[in-house]
């Protein structure tokens, strides 16, 4: 039961969050900085990083008390989403893995992000103060290995 709740809360997550991200054009703001942006609602960008052509735009929205409400451990979901730069496209497809290294330096086991729409998604536990990092390495489309680091500060 709290498994299919938590699938449902983090299914119309996704839908509300791919919804908001296709109305928005950033491409228009691209000599803008939004590094850690908090985007209200408990939403916030984290910096754009561009690896081989290819630009990933993260989000982590508080997921905090609906998780603790379905007697979850995790607090926060992460979307990324990515784009090819030479055509402006989403790449949603293929497969996206995130390690997650905490404060203390311990690295989870890469978990598997699910592919929602035009990003992927994974619910994670960010429960310690102090900076965490996301290590996303991604296989999209074209078959082509690549890797992501992105960071945020629990203060």
């Amino acid at each position: 039961m709290k498994k299919k709740l938590l699938q449902l809360i983090s299914a119309l997550i996704f839908l509300v969050l791919a919804v908001g991200a296709q109305a928005l054009e950033h491409g228009a703001m691209a000599g803008m900085d939004h590094s850690g942006m908090d985007m209200g609602g408990g939403e916030i960008m984290l910096p754009e990083v561009t690896v081989d052509g290819v630009k990933a735009m993260a989000h982590l929205l508080d997921t905090s008390k609906a998780m603790a409400a379905a007697g979850m451990s995790t607090t926060n979901h992460l979307m990324i989403t990515f784009t090819d730069i030479a055509t402006g496209k989403a790449l949603d497809s293929g497969v996206v893995a995130v390690k997650v290294v905490d404060p203390a330096g311990k690295k989870t086991e890469a978990v598997q992000m699910m592919s929602m729409g035009e990003s992927f998604g994974v619910d994670v536990a960010l429960s310690k103060k102090g900076k965490y990092v996301f290590e996303v390495g991604t296989k999209l489309g074209n078959g082509e290995k690549r890797q992501f680091l992105f960071d945020y500060m629990v203060k």
